[in-house]
């Protein structure tokens, strides 16, 4: 089987840190397909997007990155149709030098509405991922719903990596004529062998923290969704009971902006910026220092569809706190964690940190907990959708070129 996966969440030179939750999908599925991954670097920023090659070789796979040209600003709602334009002569080439079976996208906007498109003028199948910003995407207006409901009626199959989104693409898909593909969730996964549990002191020698203090770290972008500001507002209440504690935010700049200012600012005015690291962005096995450094991991968003840094921080043996959205409440059972209900419920939050910070928690529970999870049970089930993607059609193009009976 050859799939040709198609994102513009994706690791590249300018931007290292960039969609690392598809390539660990995409390099454990490489076991069980022949993949090439078609991710279109933006013209913008330029300089910047000038340093990325424009084929690549990213954890052993191949990738090509075709220039995505769109309109700025007022243009966003033709994303699409541009990141076809923009990709549709690479793809092209790519499948006349070895013809593909299957087109895999992430996102259903602006990438599975390209992706159908690249489907339909190469004859592919296409599965589409929905990774957590669809409804979002969606509820931004009628043209935007319209564009997420033609990726969805147009995949074969479509995953969701959360039940909420599952939902969502089953009740946009019934606003549709016709039959709708199948969805089926399938949840990321973690790498079990970096996130592991390791020497809390070694860790914080190595991070130059110091060892006797209680510390809480908080894994992601920086941006208001990810709520790092809840944290801090949590902060002064706690350290009546936890007079020692520390909070580390690990992220930097993503898609959807920077609030770096903002935080600092806060941090200051809550007299807690000697109490607050900001650690910045760190390749993944910094992050695993960081989180075997903590005492406690915290994720205060409104807003989340299976965040990989929940499975990496219990497949390091730490105890959660959560805001149940997404696929959280499927992620942390009871023993593994705490969760909040609303985000913005301050007194709820708070409480959950007291108790995660009072500890008791088996870790042990927790890392096996973790290991049900591996990027490889995800990788297989992944393939199993491609495979019955791709079913109704005739002979894969590989079996074809080989000489292999059907």
């Amino acid at each position: 089987m050859r799939v040709l996966s198609f994102t513009t969440a994706f690791p590249n030179a300018a931007r290292p840190q960039h969609g690392l939750f598809v390539l660990e999908r995409l390099r454990h599925c490489a076991r069980h397909a022949a993949l090439h991954v078609l991710a279109p670097r933006p013209f913008f920023p330029w300089p910047a997007m000038q340093a990325v090659p424009r084929e690549a070789t990213q954890a052993g796979l191949p990738v090509s990155h075709p220039t995505f040209r769109y309109v700025p600003r007022f243009g966003k709602w033709s994303d699409g149709a541009c990141l076809y334009a923009s990709s549709l002569a690479t793809a092209r080439r790519l499948h006349r030098a070895a013809p593909f079976d299957l087109i895999d996208a992430h996102f259903a906007y602006p990438d599975g509405f390209a992706a159908v498109l690249l489907g339909r003028s190469l004859g592919l199948p296409v599965t589409i991922t929905l990774r957590g910003t669809e409804p979002l995407v969606a509820a931004a207006g009628a043209w935007r719903r319209r564009a997420v409901g033609f990726a969805l009626g147009g995949a074969t199959r479509i995953i969701a990596v959360s039940e909420p989104l599952a939902d969502f693409a089953r009740a946009t898909l019934a606003e549709r004529p016709g039959p709708a593909p199948p969805v089926r969730i399938i949840a990321n996964g973690v790498d079990l062998g970096r996130f592991a549990p390791a020497p809390q002191a070694e860790a914080r020698r190595a991070l130059g923290l110091p060892e006797g203090r209680r510390l809480v770290v908080s894994v992601g972008h920086l941006s208001p969704r990810k709520g790092f500001q809840r944290v801090l507002r949590a902060m002064p209440a706690l350290l009546g009971a936890t007079p020692d504690l520390m909070f580390a935010v690990v992220g930097g700049p993503g898609a959807e902006g920077n609030n770096a200012t903002e935080l600092r600012r806060l941090a200051a005015e809550l007299s807690l910026t000697e109490r607050v690291v900001f650690a910045g962005t760190q390749p993944p096995e910094r992050v695993a220092t960081w989180l075997h450094a903590a005492d406690l991991f915290v994720l205060a968003s409104d807003y989340e569809g299976c965040p990989n840094v929940v499975w990496e921080a219990q497949a390091c043996g730490l105890p959660v706190v959560a805001t149940r959205v997404g696929e959280v409440p499927r992620m942390v059972p009871d023993f593994a964690g705490h969760l909040v209900d609303a985000a913005d419920d301050l007194p709820a939050l708070t409480a959950a940190l007291a108790v995660g910070l009072a500890g008791g928690h088996d870790r042990a529970a927790i890392r096996a907990w973790a290991e049900g999870h591996g990027w490889e049970g995800v990788a297989q089930r992944v393939h199993e959708e491609w495979a019955a993607a791709i079913a109704p059609r005739q002979a894969p193009a590989w079996v074809a070129q080989q000489g292999i009976a059907a």
